[in-house]
């Protein structure tokens, strides 16, 4: 039988956060309103569980790649420097030139974080464990089996993803160094333990990430397919499945998945002929239900909405472009809108509205890379042809062999899911490139570049301290501990 008993999950996600194990949880009386039937889980699942509009936000890192740039193509006449030396400006620049202290504090070397449970880090473990609560008792809620399925295959799934945000973040890349430190995990509500370690980033692809979405999928695919009502379903479960085999370089797997979700009918929209499937009220909404390729909204936008650092305005982003024939270019609003050269993005970038999503496009994507790096260059370079033809008007198909077709294929993920919260990710497993910042601190002054070294240790985000002191079997990355970066004129 359920226990008579609710956790409180305010309660538990503090404890995980802080490391404090003698007030982790509470229990309410049987007079308050206990989830019992399947139905409950599952709202209980997307209150608690499901990424929603404000966190867990992550949307710093759109600041760190080399989609960005601090705005200073801006032109307009009566304040050419209005994005210099502004109170955004400063205080956004340590992340945006990658300083160490970036997690504690701002520009103005005001604490930031200053508690643990004000944390992304935080924002995480809070979702984690709703999905855990759901989780440890759904087995014995009242419903159908399918129904207990179908939630405890939902709950798996957004663990799962979440775990790979985390890692991802606060880990080095699964294919650069598995053996590396990666997050402290739990996959149970009921907390003991007053300090946790760090798992490895292999454990935590392996054991946790990848036997969650494989559960999932077991559970998920007998069952019908429910489509745009703001939960995981069976074909996003294999998108997801593609990504991360892509990212542990299992490129057989990786098509296998994708080949699984077309089953499960997923395909993409011909933007050349049909682009006004996505017009809505207000422009094109192509981050939304009304694009067919969305199987799974969800979560805050991951771009940072700041003018100073405007998506979209970044010179060596808007000269990757066919900005006449590339119908992306149009329905994500990245042609300039006036004549200070400002841009605005047609992908989420508030807190009122699901920023992520998972789509076929990405899918597709996934495929022709694994295709090109298993000696498949020919059918890497058709999908390649093919998912262009969908995107370019007049498109001609190319012949492309070798890191050539690699590079082909790693430009058109870069431009297809610009600004979804995939960039900072691909750069760190596709080698962890340099990248290049320039910034002006003050009207009339000089203008400063800084670079990020191809590999380096900034490309793990430390943690913010606060989380540090509360939790002291947390090993601090060595990115914490680097030198001040220092800017060279330009």
């Amino acid at each position: 039988m359920m226990k008579n008993k609710i956790f409180i999950l305010g309660a538990i996600m503090g404890s995980f956060v802080l490391g404090s194990c003698g007030d982790f949880l509470e229990e309410e009386s049987q007079s308050e309103v206990i989830p019992k039937t399947t139905s409950d889980f599952s709202e209980l699942l997307l209150g608690t569980g499901y990424p929603d509009e404000s966190t867990p936000n992550f949307s710093f890192l759109s600041l760190m790649d080399d989609d960005c740039a601090h705005f200073l193509t801006y032109a307009s006449p009566w304040n050419p420097e209005g994005t210099v030396e502004t109170a955004n400006a400063i205080t956004q620049f340590p992340i945006y030139s990658w300083q160490p202290t970036l997690a504690d504090y701002d520009g103005y070397d005001s604490e930031i974080n200053e508690t643990a449970s004000s944390t992304t880090y935080a924002q995480f473990y809070s979702k984690i464990l709703g999905c855990n609560a759901v989780l440890d008792y759904i087995d014995e809620a009242i419903g159908t089996q399918d129904d207990r399925d179908r939630v405890k295959a939902e709950a798996l799934a957004v663990r799962a993803l979440l775990y790979f945000q985390l890692v991802n973040i606060y880990g080095e890349p699964y294919n650069h160094n598995k053996d590396a430190l990666g997050v402290p995990v739990r996959l149970i509500s009921n907390l003991t333990e007053k300090n946790i370690e760090r798992s490895t980033v292999g454990y935590i692809y392996e054991e946790v990430i990848l036997k969650d979405l494989l559960e999932a999928a077991r559970l998920l695919d007998p069952l019908p397919i429910m489509r745009k009502n703001f939960r995981i379903n069976q074909p996003a479960i294999h998108i997801l499945l593609s990504r991360v085999y892509l990212y542990m370089e299992n490129y057989k797997e990786c098509i296998a998945e994708v080949e699984k979700a077309e089953k499960q009918g997923i395909g993409l929209l011909n933007m050349v002929n049909n682009l006004d499937v996505i017009l809505a009220d207000n422009g094109y909404a192509p981050i939304s239900y009304n694009n067919p390729e969305v199987e799974w909204l969800f979560g805050p936008s991951a771009v940072a909405n700041h003018w100073e650092y405007q998506p979209g305005t970044a010179p060596a982003f808007r000269v990757l472009w066919d900005q006449v024939n590339d119908q992306r270019f149009l329905a994500y609003a990245l042609k300039t809108a006036s004549d200070d050269n400002s841009v605005y993005l047609k992908k989420p970038m508030s807190s009122s509205e699901l920023g992520q999503s998972v789509r076929s496009a990405e899918a597709f994507l996934n495929r022709m890379e694994a295709y090109a790096l298993s000696g498949e260059e020919g059918l890497a370079l058709a999908e390649l042809n093919a998912f262009r033809k969908t995107r370019v008007i007049g498109y001609t198909d190319v012949n492309l062999s070798g890191q050539a077709l690699l590079d082909a294929i790693w430009l058109e993920r870069r431009k297809e899911l610009c600004f979804e919260g995939h960039r900072w990710f691909d750069l760190r497993r596709q080698g962890m490139p340099e990248i290049k910042h320039t910034y002006k601190a003050e009207k009339g002054g000089a203008v400063y570049e800084y670079v990020l070294q191809q590999g380096d240790p900034m490309y793990t985000i430390p943690f913010p301290n606060s989380v540090v002191l509360q939790n002291r079997a947390l090993v601090q990355n060595p990115s914490r501990e680097m030198g001040a970066r220092q800017g060279e004129i330009q």
